[in-house]
């Protein structure tokens, strides 16, 4: 039966069934066009429907005709969903005893498919001397998961076939004069028991068959699958630039794995100027037709992430996906402050967060973010939050969630859902895109799905109600509607019964057309062989395969199939089933070879290589430019120096376990500052016994560890005490140290200062600066970690702050040092041109001292030639990659400046 005889059947009333819901859709438009053609204005709906919608329109009908005492029964069972069943069968695997051992959502799925095959395939249960292990533990969910359905009066869609037949059989159900059936390539034991029924019945059925005889049948191999793909786009653009009325279909072997490099060619082949997928507009002349679990979904994932917010903490890494968010009150007016928030909270080490901590912080005049110099940063007064919206509907959340209740059924957990979001205003604050918006229907209807859930979980908690839900959302596929779209990518079944102007196959190599053979481990392999069924044998597969194989054949004009003849690790031949028709190459095939996405751009003109390094020269009116991390960060990398500097723009830090190196050794400093602002020289450190020293320094650690929790409250509890500890005994050890020292006096603690270099006026921050006995002066660095005097030296040195102070700031700097304040290593590092004075410093003159001059003088000089040409390159815009050797190891540029690409394009090269 050609369609010309499905059309004139149709109009007589009859029924065609489908084999997928894409059939129906697709000949339900073949023949709106048909009655179009003859003029005619208005018809009856046709009655073209998949076998699934079928079946669940007879079973509406089961209360329209009057029915014995026989079959009541049946007409009164529940028809459950497949979510529903899913969630009897998880609860009767997970009371097994073998529960602990297994995946229980997956296998859940496993068995309910094996009863599929079971029923609708008439398989035997099993049971026997030889039966495995998994087939005797299925046998026995089995027994538990049909009583549970007969105590309950339910049944579900595996049995709504044979429920079905039965009510025909006793007329209880009104049978079709005629039906017609399309796309089947094969029918389970039950189809045909309800056919012949039909039959006996009166009923007339009949195959409808979209075959016809093609002009073409070729086979292209393709180098691999993203070459494969590319000319699959190119053809089919040509293809519909020949034709713009053709249908065009596309069949792809495991769509869902290749999904984003066929979806990257159709783009570079019809948009070849779209830089991202989001310049691609919504409606194309291409339709994916797989769909995505819900879940994946930007909407659905931060509702999800929302209600698990509001149950506990969230990690950063969630919590910065949640802040970014669109679906979040005020998402586009508080982004920027948002991003903001974000910062901070990585800068102060917030690992987790939970709504009322998160609600806290943002407090006007409260908690890490609100420090003065903060909160004129970021808010217009001392009491107005930081984020006054986000601010606001967290407290009425959390005012809602004191009543939350214990536990209760999934339906009153649905209210509680919705009550939640819509306080926090999930849909944000902007105008929703068609998909977002179907998206929300989407999630709204699985709401309802998961209200409907009530009899199957009973009463349960927060956070078993959410993981059920998640779940629901996850294993919900979703397709946005977009209008008719004249080229068609379909899975490898979807195709059944379809008629294209061309149709292309792709992905059919030896090793997965025909498939290898997947029976279910649930079921007898002996009896799912005997019955015929598909996935069974590679028998079975291959001759399954090769009617499929065949009917693509025929299902269009121009065929082709193809396959990539490597897999990027080995190579792969063609599928045997293709071995009568003829090759094809990709020249003979394609009018022009797969697009390249810039030649749109840039046409046949020669590719030129353009390296820019310079950026615009520095502002005249610009003075400042930070401090001496200007010249650190010019030294190690150019690149470095004008991204930090001139751009404004660093890496967000990522926070860590405890108390980071930054904060101690801030600690470290604040302390130090304390000490010598009270000690003032060496002499009074000298007059302190060990027992007043180390009152003195224990009080002055507690203060700047107090002063500092107000900003990181980790520092409140055990943990404040213990760096109280650790900071006390550091010092303590320290301050032996100056205690060996010649005398001193401390002139300066965290001296700030401008000092001028070049163009450039920087503003810096000394640690400590001491006079020595003759007068002369010892600039001091404090490090808490290890150190060395040979990162002063040469054309970029790796610290060029001591030498900086040195040369441009105070006279008469005669000694600069780091002092290492690392446990067990505490020791001054530097360089002094009067040892005598500073014992504890190498002079110029120590052969173990490499530096670039012998005596001070010189030394300083070369200093101010090396940190005057820092300054004059920086002015200059100079932005060049060029790294010394170890600036790569922990700069926060490397994806910015792609280093590592460059190494290894020179590599290849």
């Amino acid at each position: 039966m050609n369609f010309s005889d499905i059309f004139t059947a149709i109009k007589k009333g009859a029924v065609v069934i489908t084999v997928n819901q894409r059939l129906a859709r697709h000949l339900l438009n073949r023949v709106e066009q048909a009655y179009i053609k003859e003029g005619i204005v208005t018809w009856p709906s046709p009655s073209i429907l998949s076998f699934d919608v079928w079946l669940n329109q007879l079973w509406q009908q089961r209360f329209d005709s009057v029915v014995d005492e026989v079959v009541q029964p049946l007409i009164a069972k529940t028809l459950l969903t497949k979510d529903q069943a899913l969630v009897i069968w998880e609860r009767v695997i997970r009371q097994s005893s073998s529960a602990e051992l297994l995946n229980v959502a997956a296998t859940a799925k496993a068995a309910h498919k094996a009863r599929q095959f079971s029923v609708q395939w008439q398989i035997g249960n099993g049971n026997g001397f030889n039966a495995s292990e998994d087939i005797a533990a299925f046998n026995q969910w089995h027994k538990v998961y049909k009583t549970e359905l007969l105590k309950a009066g339910w049944i579900d869609s595996v049995q709504l076939l044979s429920t079905a037949t039965e009510l025909m059989r006793n007329s209880c159900l009104p049978c079709p004069k005629e039906v017609i059936l399309a796309g089947f390539d094969i029918f389970t034991p039950s189809q045909k028991d309800c056919w012949a029924l039909l039959e006996s019945k009166g009923c007339t059925v009949s195959m409808y068959s979209s075959n016809e005889s093609p002009q073409s049948v070729n086979v292209l191999s393709a180098l691999d699958v993203k070459h494969e793909m590319a000319c699959v786009a190119q053809w089919a653009r040509e293809r519909l630039n020949d034709n713009p009325n053709a249908v065009i279909g596309i069949v792809v072997w495991e769509l869902e794995a290749v999904r984003q490099t066929l979806e990257t060619a159709f783009r570079e082949a019809f948009y070849p100027s779209a830089t991202y997928a989001v310049d691609v507009p919504f409606e194309k002349p291409y339709n994916v037709s797989l769909g995505l679990p819900l879940s994946s979904y930007a909407p659905v994932k931060q509702a999800l992430r929302l209600l698990q917010f509001f149950s506990k903490p969230l990690p950063l890494s969630e919590l910065s996906l949640l802040l970014r968010s669109s679906f979040l009150v005020a998402g586009q007016a508080e982004w920027g402050s948002r991003a903001r928030l974000e910062v901070n909270l990585r800068k102060n080490g917030v690992l987790n967060c939970s709504v009322k901590k998160l609600f806290k912080e943002l407090e006007p005049n409260e908690g890490v973010l609100q420090t003065k110099q903060n909160r004129q940063e970021v808010a217009a007064t001392d009491n107005e939050s930081i984020c006054p919206m986000l601010h606001i509907f967290l407290g009425e959340v959390i005012q809602r969630l004191g009543g939350k209740t214990k536990r209760v059924a999934p339906s009153q957990w649905v209210g509680v859902f919705r009550e939640l979001l819509t306080t926090i205003k999930v849909k944000g604050d902007r105008e929703l895109s068609s998909v977002e918006y179907q998206v929300f229907q989407a999630w709204d209807k699985g709401l309802r799905t998961f209200a409907g859930l009530d009899a199957m979980y009973g009463v349960i908690d927060y956070a078993a109600a959410l993981s059920a839900l998640r779940r629901l959302m996850a294993d919900t596929v979703f397709q946005p509607e977009t209008l008719p779209a004249p080229i068609q990518i379909m899975g490898l079944m979807e195709a059944a019964g379809h008629r294209f102007d061309a149709l292309w196959v792709c992905g059919l190599h030896e090793k997965c057309w025909p498939p290898a053979p997947q029976p279910s481990p649930f079921l007898s392999i002996v009896e799912q062989r005997k019955q015929g069924l598909v996935q069974s044998s590679a028998e079975h597969q291959y001759k399954y395969a090769k009617q499929v194989t065949e009917n693509w054949a025929s299902s269009a004009q121009a065929v082709v199939f193809s396959y990539s003849s490597s897999d990027g690790e080995s190579a792969q031949q063609v599928s045997p089933l293709l071995d009568d028709y003829p090759v094809i190459s990709v020249d003979d095939l394609l009018k022009e070879q797969p697009v390249n996405r810039f030649e749109p751009r840039i046409g046949n003109e020669p590719l030129m290589l353009v390296e820019d390094n310079s950026g615009p020269v520095v502002d005249a009116n610009v003075i400042s430019h930070g401090g001496t991390g200007v010249l650190k960060d010019q030294s190690a990398c150019p690149f470095k120096a004008f991204v930090h500097y001139r751009l404004k723009t660093k890496a967000i830090e990522e926070p860590e376990l405890g108390i980071d190196a930054r904060l101690r050794g801030s600690l470290v400093h604040s302390a130090l500052e304390g000490v010598w602002d009270k000690l003032k020289d060496q002499k009074t450190l000298n007059d302190y016994d060990a027992d007043t020293l180390a009152d003195l320094v224990d009080g002055i650690v507690k203060q700047v560890v107090q002063r500092e929790s107000y900003r990181t409250p980790m520092l409140k509890k055990a943990l404040g005490q213990l760096e109280v500890k650790r900071i006390s005994e550091l010092l303590l050890d320290w301050l032996a140290i100056d205690k060996q020292r010649e005398s001193f006096t401390v002139l300066e603690t965290e001296w700030r200062q401008t000092l001028t270099v070049g163009q450039l006026n920087l503003n810096t921050v000394i640690d400590r600066v001491d006079q020595l006995q003759d007068g002369s002066t010892a600039v001091i660095d404090y490090k808490t970690g290890a150190t060395a005097v040979g990162k002063w030296f040469g054309e970029r040195p790796e610290e060029p702050q001591l030498p900086l102070y040195s040369v441009f700031g105070r006279e008469g700097v005669e000694s600069i040092s780091f002092a290492q304040l690392k446990k067990g290593d505490v020791k001054y590092v530097g360089l002094s041109d009067k040892p005598t004075q500073f014992s504890a410093l190498k002079g110029l003159d120590d052969g173990k001292v490499k530096a670039d001059a012998t005596d001070w003088a010189s030394q300083m000089n070369h200093w101010k030639g090396v940190m005057t040409t820092l300054s004059d390159e920086f002015v200059a815009g100079d932005a060049r990659v060029s790294p010394t050797k170890k600036a790569c190891e922990y700069c926060d540029l490397n994806s910015l400046c792609r280093i590592n690409e460059q190494n290894s394009r020179g590599d290849d090269e």
